[in-house]
């Protein structure tokens, strides 16, 4: 096959992969039971939405499985119920998003915009959130299993009965984060900021936990745990003897 030849046969199918994603993107925007239907008798296709403007849409319980979004605008999108594992959220702007109760396990949201994303009672189980700005984000209930969000901004963010078991939080910045009856066994707390953070009620959180983070004189532990100031911010921290 001549240089020549392979290139037409490259434009045609550019041409084709161009006119299949415009068809995908008119589909998803008219009807999400048309779409999920369409995808239960496409399971090998994966659609290709990097750069549509899908701001206030309404993909509620779409079967977005895999799907491309990179760059894509989702601001104010509501993808509540969407199955959205190993989705490709790359730079991605789901600027008050609503992702509640979606399957997001497995998904990267590198360089994505997540300010005011709610994710209550989500999976996001191996999520990857990492070095990322999720200030006021609410993961309440939410399940966050070996997710890892190091090095991520969480101030001001709800953990409420969330399930942090086994994740990651090294260097996090947990600064007013709301963790009370957070499920905490085994959760990497490593240089963390728990500053002002609430822990009240949180679940099998260990004083070894505690030592290894960053906490001040507002940092409200639960019960069953006791610190010891040594100074302004040298610490101590004990169960407490039942």
């Amino acid at each position: 096959m001549s240089d020549e030849s392979a290139k037409i046969i490259l434009l045609k199918i550019e041409t084709l992969n161009k006119v299949a994603n415009r068809e995908h993107i008119k589909l998803l925007k008219s009807s999400v039971a048309k779409w999920n239907t369409w995808r239960e008798s496409n399971p090998n296709i994966v659609p290709d939405l990097d750069r549509v403007d899908f701001n206030g849409a309404d993909l509620s319980n779409a079967n977005l499985r895999k799907a491309n979004f990179y760059m894509t605008l989702l601001n104010s999108a509501n993808l509540q119920g969407a199955n959205l594992t190993k989705t490709f959220f790359a730079s991605s702007d789901l600027r008050g998003a609503n992702l509640n109760e979606t399957d997001c396990s497995g998904v990267k949201f590198n360089g994505a915009d997540l300010c005011g994303c709610t994710f209550k009672k989500a999976k996001l189980r191996n999520a990857d959130f990492s070095d990322l700005d999720l200030r006021d984000v609410d993961f309440s209930e939410a399940d966050l299993r070996r997710a890892d969000l190091r090095k991520s901004n969480l101030e001001k963010v709800k953990f409420f009965k969330a399930d942090l078991r086994k994740t990651l939080l090294t260097e996090a910045n947990l600064t007013e984060a709301y963790l009370s009856s957070a499920w905490l066994q085994e959760t990497d707390l490593q240089w963390a900021n728990l500053s002002k953070a609430i822990l009240r009620y949180s679940v099998n959180l260990t004083p070894a936990q505690i030592q290894s983070a960053k906490i001040d004189r507002e940092t409200k532990v639960p019960h069953y745990l006791k610190i010891h100031w040594i100074s302004e911010t040298d610490f101590r921290c004990e169960e407490k003897s039942r």
